[in-house]
């Protein structure tokens, strides 16, 4: 053996060595962290009020590449910090202890953040960003449970039955999937039986597709996701590990948005329309804008026509992905057809595509601030738990002429906010207001208090008052449901907005203008439905998506895929669904095509002040 071969020998026996060592130290000493003090700094006990030992944040856990990327809620973010700690120091702790960060960041996150002198507290705040625009998101109070950590524990031992690089199962394994999926509906979903659809007739035509012997995962996700689109749930959807794209994947090289002239293109860093003399897209490809949204319906939840048209455009962004479903070559430029407003010219234009996603972003990127002519304006990005940054602003307007909340483009979250801005809304001398009225499906999964992170009460909750009892038996006489939830349900359950209490509350009695438009949706639904019952509230611009669901997820043993539906049926005081339909406005008005610009204008928010 030559020098160089001994030499290099001698090396590899060293790291096999430092690996073994490494472990060895890891696996003796880690457990020491949760009974004596931490390497550098005081002591961490598991006291019984405090965090288990075995518990997560996360209701879902997913990977790109070696990077986690986690669910809270309803919702996606790359995590940043838990608790102050930094995820980049997580992950490089869960690397050195065998077999690495993706199953130290499922099971042992609780170990790693006390070995890293975390106070060790059931509720951590977590810093995130946002996948959808690169925001950056804060969720405070944020429970550690034993559920959340076995839940992704059992998500990754299904998906670890199917290999990096196995894209098939056996048709016995796929026909247990479909079985689980018919029966995880039945158990949790409140709107079976919404619509037309026969599920076991559909369940049936889905397994007597299955054939030969092995059933491709990802058309075995497409035909139940188109499934369960058919119900209307706009949370809806089923999940697999694997990638729908491939390496490679380019994109649309700007946002599709809607105006008053119809689909414009945007460049995606909002400086400028594509095509400013001509910015109407009528065609992509040789195919009309409607037609590529019909192409797209059966991928999106049978909802609102706002709903559809909205995340089609913003499907359209994994052009090559639609490419490839439609047996179309991909990476090619595109062919775009432009026009004027009236149609009466048009311009082609040949555009390559882009190596990056483009991203929507929160849309206006406006302040709360007080605006000329003496208008309060309120911006809310995200429906959070921020009610003292309301509070604040509301302090700040309580001299104005009048008062503009601008909620467009908000997705969701909690209810602290409609409750808290709903205290300063409400007349004292008037009764207080409901504004969301649902039950749920009855599951063995559900507790009786299913409900209550949506505020949401039976008519005998012992925490009403007098006059919150009164609101409810008044609407409760008068409720009348559009549609009746099949199967066992729950009581019905009741919102009530009424004055809070709060120390900075007053009665804001002078006119409110609400800005709403096709990307409010889920909690910010129910903002929009429970303000527009108050006398002095207009809702201007256009209608929300429609969504309000209490969503809940249940895994498929073989495949690992994750199915979202909605455990509540959720319904406006007048008997109207709020899923498929979205609040309508009491004043129309559309954004110009420049509205969607850094430096264009605000024909919405022109309009709610001139209304002022």
């Amino acid at each position: 053996m030559s020098v160089t071969a001994r030499r290099d020998c001698l090396a590899e026996r060293l790291v096999m060595l430092q690996s073994a060592i490494l472990f060895v130290v890891l696996f003796f000493s880690l457990p020491l962290y949760l009974s004596s003090p931490a390497m550098a700094g005081g002591p961490v006990s598991l006291a019984p009020q405090d965090v288990e030992e075995k518990s997560s944040p996360f209701d879902g856990l997913r990977w790109s590449e070696d990077q986690p990327e986690v669910q809270v809620d309803e919702t996606w973010y790359e995590p940043v910090t838990i608790d102050g700690i930094d995820v980049k120091e997580i992950l490089a702790f869960a690397d050195q202890w065998p077999p690495g960060r993706e199953k130290r960041f499922a099971e042992d996150l609780a170990p790693i953040l006390m070995a890293l002198k975390w106070k060790g507290d059931r509720m951590v705040d977590l810093d995130l960003q946002s996948l959808e625009d690169g925001s950056a998101v804060r969720i405070e109070g944020v429970e550690m449970t034993l559920a959340k950590r076995q839940a992704l524990l059992l998500s990754r031992r299904s998906a670890s039955r199917i290999s990096a690089e196995s894209t098939h199962i056996s048709v016995e394994d796929a026909h247990r999937d479909v079985e689980a999926f018919g029966a995880g509906l039945k158990d949790q979903f409140a709107y079976l039986g919404l619509g037309e659809v026969d599920l076991d007739r559909e369940l049936a035509q889905i397994r007597e597709g299955l054939t030969g012997e092995q059933v491709d995962i990802l058309e075995l996700r497409l035909a139940l996701h188109r499934l369960l689109m058919r119900f209307g749930d706009g949370h809806a959807q089923v999940r697999s590990n694997l990638p729908l794209g491939q390496a490679g994947d380019k994109y649309l090289p700007f946002l599709l948005v809607e105006s008053s002239a119809g689909v414009v293109a945007v460049l995606p860093d909002r400086s400028a329309l594509v095509e400013p003399v001509a910015p109407v897209v009528r065609a992509i490809d040789g195919k009309a804008m409607d037609e590529w949204i019909e192409l797209a319906r059966p991928d999106i939840a049978n909802g609102s026509p706002q709903l559809v048209r909205r995340r089609a455009l913003g499907d359209m962004r994994e052009i090559d992905e639609v490419r490839r479903a439609l047996g179309e070559a991909t990476g090619e430029p595109l062919m775009v057809t432009f026009s004027t407003a009236d149609g009466s010219e048009t311009i082609d234009r040949e555009l390559e595509l882009s190596s990056r996603r483009p991203t929507y972003g929160s849309w206006p990127r406006s302040q709360s601030a007080i605006l000329e002519g003496d208008i309060g304006y309120l911006r809310i990005v995200q429906m959070n738990d921020e009610v003292d940054a309301l509070h604040e602003a509301m302090e700040e307007f309580v001299d104005t002429k009048g008062l503009i909340v601008d909620v467009r483009g908000n997705g969701g979250g909690t209810r602290e906010l409609l409750l808290a801005l709903g205290g300063y809304l409400i007349d004292p001398k008037e009764p207080a207001v409901v504004g969301n009225i649902a039950q749920y499906r009855q599951s063995p999964r559900f507790d009786e208090d299913h409900l209550e992170a949506r505020y949401m009460h039976r008519a005998d909750w012992e925490g009403w008052n007098d006059r919150q009892r009164e609101a409810i038996r008044v609407a409760a006489a008068a409720f009348k449901p559009e549609w009746q939830p099949k199967g066992e349900f729950s009581a019905w359950h009741y919102l009530v907005l009424d004055r809070t209490g709060h120390s900075a509350e007053y009665f804001y009695d002078l006119p409110v203008v609400v800005l709403s438009d096709s990307g409010c949706f889920s909690a910010t639904d129910i903002f929009l439905g429970a303000l527009e019952l108050l006398p002095q509230v207009t809702l201007l611009g256009t209608a929300s998506s429609g969504g309000s669901a209490r969503s809940q997820s249940f895994g498929l043993p073989k495949t690992g895929m994750e199915v979202r539906c909605a455990s509540m049926a959720s319904f406006r005081p007048d008997g109207r669904l709020y899923d498929g339909r979205g609040i309508e406005v009491d004043i129309e008005v559309l954004p110009a095509p420049e509205d969607f610009l850094s430096a264009g204008g605000d024909a919405q928010l022109k309009a709610a002040l001139e209304r002022l």
